[in-house]
């Protein structure tokens, strides 16, 4: 069996690896528009504070798994177009520039997303930039190596703008997010959103809430980012207002599109179309999931699973919550954390759909715990019972899972 990949080398290959499994002598190729086999660009901001060196090592590091995995992996080359009837499809070598034609039994479309970049006056000058590949991470490096670059605004208030803005707090410099809803984290309930901005402000981040950029000025650079409100002073500026799912390939071939434009998959990853299979951020599955995801800025680390209070109530679910917190270890121990946790449930079950939570360290585990929780369709009162682990010296009497499990009444 052949099977091929387009696009993201981290999902692409793993859904291939999964559907080829326990199929001898499958060939797996993967043809990568881009220069760089990625080293997974939700990490990507992260390279930002390393070295060059650092940043060649991981590229190595993939170039060398893919190697070890016998992989035919091809850079610069795009796909241009699919035939499903015939199982082909056609590739463009860009350095080349020489067409062929390769085939499949099974396509997987990892082609990712792009960036929303708003087209207003000064939209193109140098210093509005977008960051979503080793590209974007390399000129970025570059531009940032002089101490003139000091005021960085980015545009957006979700989990990549929060991302970015933790890479450049941690290179000294001055931080402001503008987003255009008056509420940070659009995937967080309004009152949680509130207290992790209050703490990120603390941390020493700006925020110009509800505010829509109108245009920038400056002559050849960016010097300065215009608002509907105010007008700031902007070195650079990091648009992250959101992405448009790459789908144009799957619609191509007629597969089935959710209405923000990502492919419907369904749980075996195939989309629509016989043998076509989807996965990353190009991908939406039919049925959903729980969105389990994190994200650590400055000190404070920040997760959610499942549905949020509001989701909840637009989907019809009659819902209550509950917001509490404890440590993470016993007070007599040094450095004990403090876990904040939003508990979102079913009000007439009790089932447990929810949780948005923050703090210093460890949040994640909790968030995990939760998820694991939703997925066995546990009340509120089951996940309170359960036998967390205790130890005197790492973690306390009662864990901040069961705190908000028994505030919930």
């Amino acid at each position: 069996m052949k099977v091929i990949v387009i696009g993201s080398i981290e999902a692409g290959v793993s859904a291939a690896h999964k559907l080829s499994a326990g199929e001898q002598g499958t060939k797996i190729v993967v043809y990568e528009k881009d220069g760089f086999y990625t080293c997974g660009n939700c990490g990507l901001p992260h390279y930002l504070t390393e070295s060059m060196e650092t940043l060649k090592e991981a590229i190595t590091a993939k170039e060398m798994a893919l190697q070890a995995e016998h992989l035919e992996a091809h850079l610069r080359h795009e796909v241009t177009q699919i035939d499903q009837a015939a199982r082909q499809i056609t590739v463009k070598d860009l350095t080349t520039g020489r067409t062929f034609i390769d085939h499949y039994d099974k396509l997987v479309l990892a082609t990712g997303s792009r960036n929303i970049i708003s087209m207003v006056p000064g939209a193109d000058k140098m210093g509005v930039q977008v960051f979503k590949n080793v590209e974007d991470l390399l000129f970025l490096k570059e531009y940032t190596k002089t101490p003139y670059v000091r005021d960085i605004c980015i545009l957006g208030g979700s989990y990549a703008g929060l991302e970015i803005a933790k890479a450049f707090l941690k290179l000294g410099r001055q931080v402001r997010i503008i987003e255009k809803e008056n509420k940070l984290l659009p995937d967080f309930d309004g009152e949680v959103s509130d207290m992790i901005q209050q703490e990120l402000q603390e941390a020493g981040v700006l925020f110009s809430m509800g505010e829509s950029v109108t245009k920038f000025t400056g002559k050849t650079f960016v010097e300065k980012v215009v608002t509907n409100k105010n007008t700031y002073d902007c070195d650079l500026c990091i648009v992250a207002m959101g992405v448009t799912p790459n789908s144009e390939l799957a619609a191509s071939v007629g597969a089935a599109l959710a209405p923000n434009g990502a492919i419907m998959i369904d749980s075996t990853l195939e989309t629509s179309v016989s043998d076509i299979y989807a996965v990353g951020d190009c991908a939406l599955l039919q049925n959903g999931n729980l969105r389990t995801s994190s994200i650590k800025v400055a000190d404070l680390e920040i997760a959610r699973t499942g549905l949020t209070e509001l989701e909840a109530r637009k989907n019809g679910v009659h819902t209550k919550s509950v917001i509490a917190g404890g440590n993470d270890r016993p007070g007599i121990c040094p450095n004990p954390n403090r876990i904040m946790i939003k508990l979102v449930y079913d009000a007439s079950s009790r089932q447990v759909l929810g949780a948005q939570a923050w703090g210093r360290k460890n949040v994640s585990a909790r968030i995990n715990a939760i998820a694991v929780a939703i997925q066995a369709g546990m009340t509120v009162e089951q996940l309170g019972s359960v036998d967390f682990v205790y130890s005197s010296s790492v973690s306390a009497i009662w864990d901040p899972v069961q705190v908000v499990c028994n505030a919930a009444k």
